[in-house]
């Protein structure tokens, strides 16, 4: 047995909507479908992969467990992110920074490699 790709990562979300905005609007995630039987929740497409957010009020300690995410353009990408109100959390310029999503999720998103 091999693993062949990462099909999905799961995250938890305060709120749904909001998490739904940041991921589709602020980082141009296409939203894929909304799921209701389980809870709360909206996937996402990112590649040949996909996130998952499930809704969950519960609340959860800051952490440095992250998913990153490479992009075509970091410059465009750190001003989507800071436009969005999001902090930059720490950087490598020209070549990664981290951020959090409206839950608290970490997230560094890498330029091209």
């Amino acid at each position: 047995m091999k693993c062949l790709r990462l099909a999905h990562a799961n995250l938890r979300v305060d709120a749904l909507e909001p998490a739904v905005r940041f991921y589709s609007d602020v980082l141009g995630l296409p939203l894929v479908t909304r799921r209701d039987a389980e809870g709360r929740g909206a996937w996402l497409r990112v590649g040949d992969a996909e996130i998952h957010l499930t809704e969950d009020a519960t609340p959860q300690p800051a952490s440095k467990r992250h998913l990153a995410l490479e992009v075509d353009d970091l410059p465009a990408a750190r001003a989507a992110v800071a436009g969005s109100g999001a902090l930059i959390e720490k950087e490598e310029a020209g070549v990664r920074f981290w951020t959090r999503d409206p839950s608290g999720n970490r997230l560094e998103i890498v330029g091209p490699a």
